[in-house]
């Protein structure tokens, strides 16, 4: 399971890949640490409530605290103001938890109908794309929902220091 991490960054640049009515997914993050060196995420998931308290705002320090959904991809839980008031919606992450769970369902429904025809046109090579399908599915219904949960989120928030209420 993914451990939340707290990484100080400046934003340089990004793109938006994909914007919905709570969150948006970020993709091509450039990032400058305190140090200077430049790193990129190659994808990034953000509430809105955190994008519109200035998450994102490039040229401006930055405290995150994120989780790895994959090798590539992040969820922003919580950021940290210059000021020092760490601002996060443990709600609407739960939102983006039940999603998750939703977009599993499909994955495993959809497998074995979408292995059959992709097997058929493919002389039955396409029958590997159902473990594949079968392991997003457990991903989204299982382990996805398992990071988000709130009270993980808070014992993890409570390790770096932030009471949440």
């Amino acid at each position: 399971m993914s451990d939340l991490k707290k990484i100080e960054l400046t934003i340089k640049n990004y793109n938006v890949k994909n914007t919905a009515d709570i969150d948006t997914l970020y993709s091509q993050v450039r990032c400058e640490d305190g140090e200077g060196k430049t790193f990129y995420f190659k994808e990034v998931c953000m509430l809105d409530y955190l994008k519109r308290h200035g998450a994102i705002v490039t040229d401006k320090p930055r405290t995150w605290y994120y989780k790895h959904l994959s090798k590539k991809s992040i969820v922003l839980v919580a950021f940290q103001k210059a000021d020092g008031k760490v601002e996060y919606d443990l709600d609407h992450l739960r939102l983006v938890a039940k999603s998750s769970i939703l977009k599993g369902v499909v994955f495993a429904v959809a497998a074995i109908p979408a292995a059959l025809i992709i097997a058929t046109a493919t002389f039955g090579v396409g029958l590997l794309f159902a473990p594949v399908c079968f392991f997003y599915a457990y991903r989204s219904l299982f382990k996805i929902p398992r990071m988000l949960r709130r009270s993980t989120l808070i014992n993890e928030l409570a390790a770096h220091g932030v009471t949440v209420q």
